[in-house]
């Protein structure tokens, strides 16, 4: 693993020596393993030049020692190599699921509702966080240097909290829009109209822009006194007032609202579809088969619910909570393992933008129905005429069978809105 090291803390004076005028630092250390020579021409040194270390120029004297000259040369280990592969899937995994969302609306008209412009906004929240935030994470990660300026951290920082914001309160948004389907449908078209739809996404990119942008770039979340070397690390350093306040607006007000909405949405779906099955049950016969389709459609949309707020829980609570108690704590709560321990559960929360379109998206029947069009057109293209009919015979006949859908409020209900 490449690793600076602070020449003052790490080495003896005598063990940093000059090598002629190219002013290479020779480590002649048997403790620490570095018995390389890291010359100028390997490193491009400025954006990595801290202050505070000790020098030793040719002629002798001493001035300030860049800690990029002391280092192992040893290069990347098979650690790091897997950990790379693993992040780099989950990276394209992310984009090319966030993609396949952006497309299907052009071969499904029934995706082209004011509601899926939600998803639309949740999918490009999730695809910026695996074009902008995973790729120099995972360079992060694998080099152990942050290698971009410290102005560029201030702006990595940002991005990363402005999409992973903008993707919970798309999702708060998500179970408002179900709320207003499922439990008061005759208004939905009216209070869910298209120009109402686009002034709400519009306001979730823009507060999760002040929340994250502004305070950052203005250095709100800073401790006094406290930094990091800009050279070789970019760490989202929060006073604990910061974390507070913002965890609470950019996590936990969202996900209170999301329990509450989707509650409603369960206790709605329960009492109707009972309600359903009472007057049915007066008027037709077969009572146990209707109160056992009763109990699958109840059972189905139960399990629907649990599956999005667990996912959600999964993924944010526990960098929240960690988040809030490391800066309760202060500094002095740093180590080893509360760094490595944060670096998984900050990409466990990345993963939530993989797993939102499969939850959100693909789940639906009508976004599926978009998906085996997709499919059949790329088949199509790489078949003869003769087979290119059967595909299209095949399809044919499949076509009704997937007609017939069970409305569930969550997600399959979810793309039911009005038309554009």
């Amino acid at each position: 693993m490449v690793t600076c090291w602070d020449c003052r803390a790490a080495f003896p004076p005598s063990q940093v020596t000059t090598v002629g005028q190219s002013l290479g630092i020779e480590l002649w250390t048997q403790a620490h393993g570095f018995p390389q020579l890291k010359s100028p021409p390997l490193w491009s040194w400025e954006p990595l030049l801290p202050s505070g270390h000790r020098r030793h120029e040719s002629e002798g004297t001493e001035t300030q020692l860049p800690a990029y000259l002391c280092g192992n040369l040893a290069g990347i280990g098979l650690q790091e190599v897997v950990i790379g592969l693993v992040l780099t899937l989950i990276d394209l995994i992310t984009l090319l699921g966030n993609t396949i969302v952006f497309i299907c609306p052009v071969v499904e008209k029934r995706l082209r509702t004011v509601t899926y412009m939600f998803i639309m906004s949740l999918a490009m929240a999730d695809f910026l966080v695996a074009c902008l935030v995973m790729p120099f994470s995972i360079i992060y990660e694998v080099t152990g240097m942050w290698l971009f300026g410290k102005l560029f951290c201030k702006v990595w920082i940002s991005f990363d909290v402005m999409f992973c914001t903008a993707s919970i309160v798309t999702l708060c948004f998500i179970s408002l829009d179900r709320y207003c389907s499922v439990v008061t449908p005759y208004h939905y078209s009216r209070r869910m109209s298209r120009g109402r739809c686009i002034a709400m996404t519009c306001m979730v990119w823009v507060y999760s822009s002040l929340i994250s942008f502004l305070p950052v770039m203005q250095g709100w979340n800073e401790i006094p006194g406290v930094d990091f070397d800009a050279g070789r690390e970019c760490i989202f350093v929060t006073n604990w007032i910061f974390a507070i306040v913002a965890s609470a607006l950019a996590f936990f007000v969202p996900f209170m609202v999301m329990c509450s909405m989707y509650f409603f949405i369960y206790r709605a779906s329960r009492l109707k579809a009972t309600r359903i099955v009472s007057q049915t049950l007066e008027i037709h016969y077969h009572p146990n088969s209707k109160r056992q389709n009763h109990l699958q459609l109840e059972n189905k949309a139960t399990r629907t619910i649990s599956i999005i707020i667990s996912v959600f829980v999964l993924c944010w609570l526990p960098y929240f909570v960690l988040n809030v108690w490391l800066a309760a704590r202060g500094t002095d709560s740093t180590s080893t393992v509360l760094v490595d321990a944060f670096k998984i559960i900050t990409w466990l929360g990345y993963c939530n933008s993989t797993i939102n379109p499969m939850l959100y998206a693909f789940l639906n029947r009508d976004f599926q129905r978009a998906l085996k069009k997709l499919l059949i057109c790329r088949h199509r293209s790489q078949v003869d005429i003769g087979e290119d009919m059967v595909s299209i015979a095949t399809f044919s006949k499949t076509a009704p069978d997937m007609e017939y859908s069970i409305t569930v409020p969550v997600p399959n209900g979810a793309l039911k809105g009005k038309p554009k």
